[in-house]
């Protein structure tokens, strides 16, 4: 839950936005389309949900809650490898990141944890379609999460695994015409180059190196749980080929949460193998589940802390004057990479998470092109959020009685502050901020 608090800000702002082609196929009567359209390189299942929530109720408070519910759920199927392998993906570094994010990853993790609970199911004489219905869960969900499937079928044997491959395939099928484009698409092989240092270096930076420990005692458990071993070498082997080819993006780890769920396993099956040695072996893991905890806790509370403390700011004033037909426009330079997750907002944050903010087109433009700002409404004032001052500023401009553009944040760079004052007239400064009234 303080991932979620910590987690309101621009980037799940941003990530919001890449399913609005569902919503709008979703509002507009077109369901078909609406359960089989991608999100970028995406299956439909995630934009599909979030567009249903945004529908019912138009609040970012539900999609933050939505991603922690899964993130959630992954720990409780998690349960069937023991406590300790849930408390590792509970406390996992990789895990706590991405627990509150507005994208398909804690879903993708639930689906994962999912196929791995059914699969150890199936394995003690429980349904076949067990498994089935997961893979499926996963297939529309995310595509590690439909490999994981076929891994955990592949280590039943091969009358279950066909079996149980032909419902994955044919529950899959009309997803068929969009991986079809995807994998024929040139454009979407062309992610930077993977650099090994330039990896290892921020792992560390981000997540830590307090897993490495863990590494051994999943070893010794691969003698016991070898389709688990399996899963995570399979995983981790798809992942590292998919950035090498350039589909997917090196500088990106949410991949990893699909081999982080057969870790957890193999590190409480590697405990329970060491005999004499099991106190010191759980002691070690617990300790560096709570490590990793506390890091991640100490983080959110960092960010709690300033975004309650924080100072008056310009977008006060500007939400007390805008009347509606208005508009604001939060401007600030990234802080940091989109897939980073250290940050928060406390400027976002004057427009609480709980408070409906339906999409709006002030103007004519693609509501899925992020140049526009991604307008909200929000009480009848549209805010919109940059971050950077795009050519698309006199547009919006020209749309509202009255614009404020708040730029925070912008540490004294000229596009944020001279070269803008000589577009939009001279900004007004409010302590770090500054303020454009227009007209």
């Amino acid at each position: 839950m303080p991932r979620a608090l910590a987690r309101w800000d621009e980037v799940a702002w941003q990530y919001a936005a890449y399913n609005h082609p569902t919503l709008e196929a979703l509002t507009e009567g077109r369901l078909g389309e609406a359960l089989t359209l991608f999100a970028g390189l995406h299956p439909p299942l995630y934009p599909l949900i979030h567009s249903l929530l945004t529908w019912l109720w138009p609040a970012p408070v539900l999609w933050l809650v939505l991603s922690i519910a899964a993130s959630t759920g992954a720990v409780a199927f998690t349960l069937r490898g023991g406590r300790l392998a849930a408390l590792l993906v509970a406390c996992g570094a990789v895990q706590l990141t991405y627990a509150a994010e507005v994208n398909n990853s804690s879903l993708m993790a639930l689906a994962v944890a999912g196929i791995w609970w059914a699969r150890d199911r199936v394995a003690q004489g429980h349904p076949w379609w067990e498994l089935a219905a997961m893979g499926i869960l996963g297939g529309w969900t995310h595509g590690l999460a439909g490999w994981a499937a076929v891994i955990a079928a592949l280590t039943l044997g091969p009358g279950q695994a066909l079996r149980i491959g032909a419902v994955i395939a044919v529950g899959i099928s009309p997803l068929a015409p969009g991986i079809l484009a995807l994998a024929t698409e040139p454009g979407n092989f062309q992610q930077p180059p993977f650099k090994l240092g330039l990896i290892a270096s921020d792992v560390w930076a981000r997540f830590g190196a307090w897993w490495l420990l863990l590494l051994p005692l999943a070893a010794m458990g691969a003698r016991q749980r070898p389709a688990l071993a399996l899963g995570l070498v399979a995983t981790e082997g798809l992942v590292v080929t998919l950035q090498w080819v350039g589909l997917a993006a090196p500088h990106q780890f949410p991949y990893h949460l699909a081999a982080g769920i057969p870790l957890a396993w193999l590190v409480g099956a590697g405990v329970q193998n060491l005999h004499r040695h099991r106190t010191r072996a759980l002691t070690l893991a617990l300790a560096v589940a709570g490590l990793q905890a506390l890091g991640s806790l100490a983080l959110d509370l960092r960010s709690l802390a300033g975004i309650v403390g924080d100072s008056p700011r310009a977008i006060d004033l500007a939400l007390a004057e805008a009347a509606p037909g208005d508009a604001i426009v939060l401007l600030a330079p990234s802080r940091l990479p989109d897939d980073d997750k250290r940050g928060s907002s406390p400027v976002l944050w004057r427009i609480p998470p709980w408070q409906a903010l339906p999409p709006v087109t002030p103007y004519a433009f693609d509501p899925a092109d992020h140049r526009h700002g991604q307008p909200r409404d929000a009480s009848g004032v549209a805010i919109y959020v940059h971050d950077e001052p795009r050519d698309t500023l006199e547009s919006l401009v020209a749309a509202h009685a009255r614009t404020w553009v708040v730029v925070y944040e912008h540490r004294e760079d000229p596009r944020y502050t001279r070269e803008l004052d000589e577009r939009l007239g001279p900004g007004v400064t409010m302590g770090s901020d500054r303020l454009h009234r227009l007209p």
